[in-house]
């Protein structure tokens, strides 16, 4: 069980049925426009209470900061509370977060999450450790690194799973903010007659990369898991062979059976999983799936609001990527606006993409949204495979091919795409979108950075050209060279 599971163990019942209703009231507020100007104006209709105690919230609205002269020191509470900071608030933004009971109980509840989060993620990372295929474990480290590098904060949040199944090809949904862009949908994968296949594929990662690495896996990726009938069946052999419960993000939220059903699975006694996420594409489609379920059924399930206008940003990519001008494009890195790019990514899988329906691998990892990677992932090998017995043959190859221990000698080496060189009076420099690497140290450097930003040697030629034209150590220059390499600051798209 994950940490994440225990977050409502920290909470009596009283106080979890309070929880349920400020989630609730606050996912309404996100999508009733007339709801949220009525609250700012202090004058909610009397149709409006009638239709939140309908569904459920029944708490004194008073109770929580709700006026519009509130509304900054609220957000600066629940920014502090969200990153488990509260402590650090200063005494105005505490003083006035200590008026309100519900608003402190909520904070705390966004404090335990945030923290089982975390906890979560470091045990995922000591789980890696145990990874019995070297070359993609340390393959994987290297990219877990660069979206660090490149993506910042938001890049030390990804989980980074593994592997991630695809049980149709397309998608029905077309939702407008999907930065993945797939195409609609096509074909799904035939469960009754494709499962032995699919069965041997999972038994074919669990061989080559342990249970552990193969059941860090997502169930979908650019497709919608409701368009395979057979979705829940595929989390059912799943979970019978690598004993792991994966996750379930959907946009399917009218076929209120099916999310009952899905819910269920989720649901083991005592356990309360935190899947399905919700996507909420309308106001209507909140109000259906609040009429459906309680506030303490969607307590512990997220419903992430995907309403045009919301305050949310969306990342700039896939279909939203044309309607938005001065992406960053090779002009746009330089060293004045470095960090002013605000594209981000949705990606998180670093690993393979198995497509069951068009029998299709893709080695890929989490990146900025560019020109270059407008899905917001680097893609750095795709393969087909012929059937279940060619499937171990292709995964060996793209790990022969693309994921070596050590900068390949025939190899140009190159900085990643979105690193800017910068040279210094002792040493370099390299900038991220979000973050400034400095190596100092002429002497064991020399003209290391300078010869790899050119992008024009391969690893045999540059360490003869900074050995015998430059007299850099040998002993000294490979262990820098290797270190860049493991850091993931090397391009790797080869």
């Amino acid at each position: 069980m994950s940490n994440y599971q225990n977050v409502f163990s920290e909470f009596t019942q009283a106080e979890l049925k309070l929880l349920a209703q400020i989630k609730r009231f606050f996912e309404r507020m996100q999508c009733d426009v007339e709801l949220a100007n009525a609250i700012n104006q202090d004058t909610v209709p009397t149709e409006q209470m009638a239709r939140l105690k309908e569904i459920g919230v029944t708490l004194d609205l008073s109770e929580l900061p709700l006026a519009l002269g509130d509304q900054k020191n609220l957000m600066l509470y629940l920014l502090a509370a969200s990153r488990d900071l509260e402590a650090k608030l200063d005494s105005e933004v505490q003083q006035f977060a200590a008026k309100y009971p519900l608003l402190k109980l909520w904070g705390r509840y966004l404090a335990v999450l945030y923290r089982k989060r975390f906890d979560d993620r470091n045990n995922q990372g000591q789980e890696q450790a145990e990874a019995l295929n070297a070359p993609f474990d340390a393959w994987r480290k290297r990219r877990i690194a660069a979206a660090k590098s490149e993506l910042g904060f938001f890049g030390t949040q990804i989980d980074h799973p593994a592997f991630a199944y695809e049980l149709s090809e397309g998608c029905s949904m077309g939702c407008w903010f999907c930065s993945f862009a797939p195409p609609k949908l096509s074909s799904v994968f035939d469960y009754n007659a494709g499962r032995d296949e699919a069965l041997r594929i999972l038994t074919h990662c669990i061989n080559i990369f342990g249970k552990k690495t193969a059941g860090s896996a997502l169930p979908y990726y650019r497709t919608e898991p409701h368009d395979n009938p057979h979705y829940i069946d595929f989390l059912r052999d799943f979970e019978k062979l690598s004993g792991e419960v994966l996750c379930t993000s959907t946009a399917a939220c009218g076929d209120i059976a099916w999310l009952r059903e899905l819910m269920e699975y989720y649901r083991r006694g005592a356990v309360r999983y935190h899947w399905p996420r919700l996507s909420i594409l309308s106001a209507e489609m909140m109000d259906k799936v609040h009429s459906a379920f309680t506030p303490d059924e969607l307590l512990h399930i997220e419903l992430l609001v995907q309403v045009k206008n919301h305050f949310r940003p969306k990342v700039t990519g896939g279909r939203i990527l044309a309607e938005h001008a001065g992406l960053r494009g090779k002009e746009d890195i330089d060293k004045n606006n470095i960090g002013m790019i605000p594209q981000g990514s949705i990606a998180c899988v670093s690993g393979f993409n198995i497509n069951l329906v068009s029998r299709t691998v893709m080695l890929f990892s989490p990146c900025y949204v560019s020109g270059k990677w407008p899905f917001g992932f680097r893609v750095f090998a795709v393969e087909k495979y012929k059937d279940s017995e060619h499937f171990p043959i292709v995964i060996n190859e793209i790990i022969e091919r693309c994921m070596p221990l050590s900068p390949p000698k025939e190899r140009l080496v190159k900085f990643r795409d979105d690193i800017v060189f910068r040279p210094t009076e002792d040493g370099f420099d390299l900038a991220t979108p979000n973050q400034l690497h400095h190596f100092k140290g002429k002497a064991k450097y020399g003209p290391l950075g300078e010869l790899i930003s050119e992008g024009v040697y391969t690893y045999e030629e540059l360490m003869g050209t900074l050995i015998q034209k430059h007299r850099l150590n040998p002993i000294i220059l490979r262990t820098v060279v290797q270190q860049l390499f493991d850091e993931g600051v090397f391009c790797e798209v080869w």
